[in-house]
């Protein structure tokens, strides 16, 4: 009973090993957590390196948030005859909605949300004051990432498609 049981546990062993394989590049010093696909792997040294090791516990990875008031610079193209191609934006979200300014244009309005998930969202964009400076109606897109939304803008003009991107942070 001794040798299938050995044998049994190098099998687990060797698979509990494949199985943090893909992720050993994370593995940095000892001691180290690392989560991976909801489990928890511990950094361990294993003979002459390091390597994760199965920990029996799942983790929780925070979703970032994007509820918040987000401020950066839009550049537009093609940029407007006579106009701004660069102006300041200030971007409030909440849970189902928000409202955007662009201050140095002295135009903004609300931001009816069309979808979302947990790191970005799209927003229909009605300006409610400044309608001769600015465009109504156009696309807000934002994507989280490292901190930060990419933001951008779609909409039409005179019959011609404008676009509007920006970075955009807390």
């Amino acid at each position: 009973m001794g040798k299938p049981l050995m044998s049994g546990s190098i099998i687990v062993f060797a698979c509990v090993i494949g199985a943090a394989g893909e992720a050993s590049a994370q593995c940095a010093r000892e001691g180290e957590e690392v989560c991976q696909k909801g489990q928890v792997y511990r950094c361990e040294k294993l003979s002459d390196q390091l390597g994760l090791i199965f920990q029996n516990r799942t983790c929780v990875v925070n979703a970032p948030s994007l509820t918040g008031i987000w401020r950066g610079a839009g550049h537009q193209s093609p940029s407007p005859v006579g106009g701004a191609t660069d102006w300041s934006i200030v971007m409030t979200i909440s849970a189902s909605g928000g409202s955007i300014q662009y201050p140095s244009l002295g135009c903004g309005g609300s931001l009816t949300q069309i979808s979302r998930d947990a790191a970005s969202a799209q927003y229909r964009e009605t300006i409610t004051f400044g309608n001769d400076v600015c465009i109504n109606g156009g696309v807000v897109g934002v994507r989280y990432f490292r901190g930060r939304l990419s933001w951008t803008w779609l909409g039409q003009s005179d019959g011609h498609q404008v676009n509007a991107t920006a970075v955009l942070t807390r």
